[in-house]
């Protein structure tokens, strides 16, 4: 369990860093393809990199949202049952939650290994590296759920292992 909640951190962390980073080089992208239209001079890389740094952001960034428990929930009803009961009800949210992005991780996988031979628009890089973040950033909100998942049954409160806030 322990080893589960420090991979956990270690996803949470890695996660921050590398959406921070996609969100600077994209900023930067933006900004000099700002300037460089000023300057009368056409930058057209800057939007479709612009546009694959905000999709991995997304997909990336939902993971440390989900570790911080930052994704939205109505958990009124979970919080006003007893809380034998309201742990079950958590346990089969964790469960379908897990269905779902099983689904999710394995399609968007074989959508990735699809895209192999396609290249972007303007830039000629394989659209399976801009097409990895969706599986990478589902693959660690299923590292966080396990760790969720694994503290239900020692939770004295239901507030620490709802899944969102």
């Amino acid at each position: 369990m322990k080893i589960l909640g420090k991979l956990s951190d270690v996803c949470e962390k890695f996660a921050i860093v590398l959406a921070a980073g996609i969100l600077i080089m994209v900023f930067c992208l933006v900004f000099g393809g700002v300037i460089f239209r000023m300057l009368g001079s056409n930058f057209s890389l800057s939007e479709e990199l612009s546009r694959w740094g905000l999709v991995s952001i997304c997909f990336i960034g939902a993971s440390a949202a989900l570790k911080q428990k930052q994704h939205v929930a109505v958990n009124m009803l979970m919080q006003a049952l007893p809380l034998r009961v309201a742990k079950i009800c958590v346990a089969v949210a964790y469960l379908l939650v897990f269905v779902l992005l099983g689904f999710s991780t394995f399609y968007s996988l074989k959508a990735a290994i699809g895209a192999q031979g396609m290249v972007g628009d303007i830039i000629p890089v394989s659209m399976m590296y801009v097409k990895l973040s969706l599986p990478l950033g589902m693959s660690m909100m299923f590292v966080h759920l396990l760790h969720g998942f694994f503290g239900i049954p020692k939770s004295k409160k239901i507030d620490s292992i709802l899944i969102g806030s």
